[in-house]
């Protein structure tokens, strides 16, 4: 099945900004495990008074939250990546129909239509 609105023209210049968005996606991913890494390596050497110490645990749960962020992203990219070599870039996953074209433009990795994301979104997170 094929969105009829997206023009092979318009699928490659996805598949473009999806690659790019995968990369900058995985040097962030290095980039925090990097850091985590130094952090880590700081706190060994250290002794911390509990200003400090409240200072890291905020910033690694920050850390967390940002890393568990940049990986769903990353997935719903592959994913993307994926419908595209299958030829079904642009279709819904969970309905089966067309994702808009202004859609696709402002967040190439979507794979689910609005309704169908707000759906998905709310499945995840009960009591929201």
């Amino acid at each position: 099945m094929q969105n009829q609105e997206l023009d092979e023209k318009f699928v490659q210049e996805q598949w473009e900004r999806l690659e790019a968005l995968r990369e900058e996606l995985l040097r962030i991913q290095r980039g925090m495990e990097e850091d985590e890494q130094d952090r880590s390596d700081e706190e060994r050497g250290s002794q911390f008074d509990a200003g400090d110490m409240s200072q890291q645990m905020f910033t690694r749960e920050m850390d967390a939250t940002l890393g568990e962020q940049a990986e769903r992203r990353l997935e719903e990219v592959e994913r993307a990546l994926q419908k595209i070599e299958e030829g079904s870039y642009g279709i819904c996953d969970d309905t089966g129909e067309p994702i808009p074209r202004g859609r696709l433009e402002a967040i190439p990795e979507a794979v689910r239509t609005v309704e169908a994301q707000e759906r998905f979104d709310r499945e995840r997170r009960p009591g929201r």
